[in-house]
């Protein structure tokens, strides 16, 4: 089993990769939050500074563009593989209304003549590989059985496959028998992605498709960050729970400081992040509301400490679907 890291736009920056990598080392390698494609040859250093080689220090990363011309892509690729990363990522997966409705992300999904414009482009014109996120469609699961045909015919690296559509967001559920027509319908190499939040999650998805062996879990290590330790290890005890939580955070924290300028935007930095920790607790109410009434760092950190002293671990996190992945 290989579990790969999703891109989580505001979450899984290099500072919670390298943060999480050092103390679970349960994932293969990540997809970064995506870059958008932009115009001209000129490449800031703050554009990539998430995907800077001083930035990332454990954790394997592609990096991720999104856009619908090739052109826009193309001089930030090359940008890219100078740094060293052989491998991009396209994002044409991203739900998101407002990047949806100008055809990005899965919004360029009901358009096939855009996509194979852009995957034969890349293919000439850039060194890197190239793999691919995406839904079923954005508007029905035909989409992707009028695409995949013209995908099959390029060389693609991987086809990483969350099965819903762009119009579905987060609701309803995978559309599995699709996954199961992507499977049986192409020789790329496809990585499964969407509602793995828990062991029984993955067991029903490998009942399945037993021979599928790369799974992709997101909103799920924010919810439960044991979550890939317990599918690969097994269930951990509660004074492990603290004692991994505990240097964990110490160094997520310490990475938001280093990352961000400002004092007040750490902080909310941090705040956001435990929207999703304190879910892990039983009494997770009071945890979430004594974490966003902290007006300063010292204050965090203390209350942080404080609750991982006194709180007791839920057997299973609270889970919704607020999240994008």
């Amino acid at each position: 089993m290989i579990l790969y890291l999703a891109p989580l736009q505001g979450y899984t920056e290099s500072y919670f990769r390298n943060a999480y990598s050092e103390y679970f080392d349960c994932f293969h390698s990540a997809i970064a939050p995506f870059i958008p494609s932009g115009h001209g040859d000129t490449i800031k250093k703050s554009r990539i500074r998430d995907l800077l080689p001083e930035n990332n220090h454990k954790m394997p990363v592609d990096p991720q563009v999104i856009g619908k011309y090739a052109p826009e892509f193309i001089p930030l690729a090359k940008h890219l593989y100078e740094y060293g990363y052989k491998t991009l990522n396209i994002n044409m997966g991203c739900p998101v209304s407002s990047i949806a409705q100008k055809m990005r992300g899965s919004g360029i999904l009901p358009y096939p003549e855009m996509v194979e414009m852009l995957l034969e482009k890349l293919i000439l014109e850039t060194p890197n590989e190239i793999s691919l996120k995406m839904r079923l469609g954005f508007f029905k699961k035909q989409e992707i059985k009028d695409l995949l045909p013209i995908i099959n015919r390029f060389p693609i690296k991987e086809l990483i496959i969350h099965p819903r559509l762009g119009s579905q967001m987060y609701t309803g559920t995978p559309d599995l028998d699709a996954f199961e027509w992507c499977l049986k319908n192409t020789k790329i190499p496809i990585i499964y992605s969407g509602d793995i939040y828990n062991k029984e999650s993955l067991t029903k998805l490998q009942k399945r498709f037993p021979k599928q062996d790369k799974w992709m879990i997101g909103r799920g290590v924010i919810y439960d960050l044991f979550l890939p330790t317990t599918l690969k290890q097994g269930t951990l005890t509660d004074a492990e729970k603290v004692d991994l939580f505990g240097k964990f955070h110490q160094s997520l924290f310490q990475g938001v400081i280093a990352y961000r300028n400002r004092p007040k935007n750490q902080l909310n930095k941090m705040k956001e992040y435990w929207g999703y920790f304190s879910r892990q607790f039983e009494n997770h109410q009071a945890v979430h509301y004594n974490i966003t009434h902290c007006n300063s760092l010292e204050e965090f950190e203390e209350k942080s400490r404080q609750i991982l002293q006194d709180e007791v671990w839920r057997k299973v996190p609270l889970f919704d679907r607020i999240m994008s992945e």
